[in-house]
């Protein structure tokens, strides 16, 4: 018994190996070699750096905007200024009340010489 199993194990194992070569050779026709193809790349769009886009004037439309009485919204609008920091402006005028002058600005946290420097012509105190 064990010569007949011994005889027909290695005959299934080249019928199943015949079979299964002849299965992925059928299915692909180039003979057995994959072909990848890649789809076109696609054009991307140009890049904006920050030397071409023109950082808003005091001449620009709502500007100067005024730190006593601006919302979020219209100080978010200051370049460097995001909705944290426009609220922490608030914050700090319903704490200690109206600014006096534009350097005070730098009281809020946040807001250093720099920062400072990039919006002062675009704010004003309203008086």
């Amino acid at each position: 018994m064990k010569i007949k199993v011994l005889t027909v194990l290695p005959i299934l194992t080249a019928l199943f190996v015949g079979l299964t070569l002849g299965l992925y050779l059928g299915r692909n026709p180039a003979g057995g070699s994959v072909t990848v193809s890649l789809p076109a790349p696609r054009q991307k769009a140009a890049a904006v750096s920050p030397e071409t886009v023109p950082e808003p004037t005091a001449q620009d439309a709502g500007f100067p905007v005024d730190i006593n009485t601006a919302d979020a919204a219209e100080l978010a609008r200051l370049p460097g200024i995001g909705e944290v920091l426009a609220q922490r402006i608030i914050d700090y005028r319903s704490t200690y009340g109206s600014f006096t002058a534009i350097e005070q600005l730098t009281m809020v946290d946040g807001i250093g010489e720099g920062k400072m420097e990039a919006i002062a012509d675009l704010i004003t105190t309203g008086g």
